[in-house]
């Protein structure tokens, strides 16, 4: 009687066991179909955001940085030039990045995707601190660049100075403008141009035209030696109404000058 029964729960747990069994197989196998499934919905979304993507081309370019010379039109006219933008995923910006880059004042360019349709545009100049002989521009950091002539009329505010010298004698003249303009400013004295001559012979003109040759030979002294002078050359200026067009300093010692009278006298005629 006690094996009838032990029996009859042995076969109970194996059909107990059994049941579990296919119920947890059956779980894994919704799991599974459900990860299936999931896998199979990230692919399409992944293949339809592709397919946008490829399907809608770049629409919207922004431009930023700070701009003296490179206008939207320039901008504009590379891109016509390049033909039909591509689409977010295909357009090659490294094309466009190169195209800008040829324009000589630009220093740097980077260019960046934003989703869904448009490109920012970084733009670095080159900051001018002076011409150079009337054709060119020196930057700040000494680099020669060129800009089209119109653009140098946006410059007489900042009373950009011009640079003249021989061929290859950009960084002596650049050198000697630091020089000069650190004594001079200092001296409340503003350069409007400086010129050194094939026998390296310098001259400077001053913000009020007042013309300086300095020669070959101690030319820093000499500079100083007008800054010492000044004064007594400005009373002269106040009481005589006149104004100096040039200072030859390249005397051992003194100076000459010359002067020019700002006096007006009425001359009548008869009728």
């Amino acid at each position: 009687m006690l094996n009838t029964r032990k029996n009859t729960i042995t076969k109970h747990s194996l059909k107990l066991g059994r049941y579990y069994q296919f119920r947890y197989s059956l779980l894994d196998w919704i799991l599974l179909i459900i990860a299936v499934i999931g896998v199979i919905w990230i692919f399409y979304c992944i293949k339809t955001w592709i397919y946008n993507s490829c399907r809608y081309p770049v629409s919207y370019i922004i431009v930023t940085g700070n701009r003296r010379y490179t206008t939207n039109t320039d901008i504009n006219r590379i891109i016509i030039k390049l033909g039909a933008l591509g689409t977010f995923i295909t357009q090659d910006i490294n094309i466009i990045q190169k195209e800008i880059e040829y324009l000589p004042w630009i220093q740097q360019v980077s260019i960046r995707k934003q989703w869904p349709d448009t490109l920012k545009l970084h733009i670095v100049e080159y900051v001018p601190l002076a011409y150079w002989n009337n054709s060119q521009t020196i930057s700040v950091a000494g680099t020669i660049f060129s800009i089209p002539k119109e653009y140098q009329n946006q410059d007489n505010d900042t009373k950009i100075p011009y640079l003249y010298g021989p061929k290859g004698s950009e960084k002596a003249v650049l050198t000697n403008y630091h020089i000069f303009n650190a004594i001079l400013k200092s001296n409340t004295f503003q350069i409007k141009s400086i010129q050194m001559d094939i026998r390296y012979s310098w001259e400077l003109i001053l913000q009020d035209n007042i013309h300086l040759k300095l020669g070959r030979n101690n030319i820093i002294e000499r500079l100083y030696y007008f800054i010492k002078i000044y004064p007594v050359l400005l009373q002269e200026i106040n009481n005589n109404n006149k104004y100096i067009d040039y200072i030859d300093l390249r005397y051992q010692s003194g100076f000459a000058i010359r002067w020019i009278s700002n006096s007006i006298t009425p001359v009548l005629y008869n009728k």
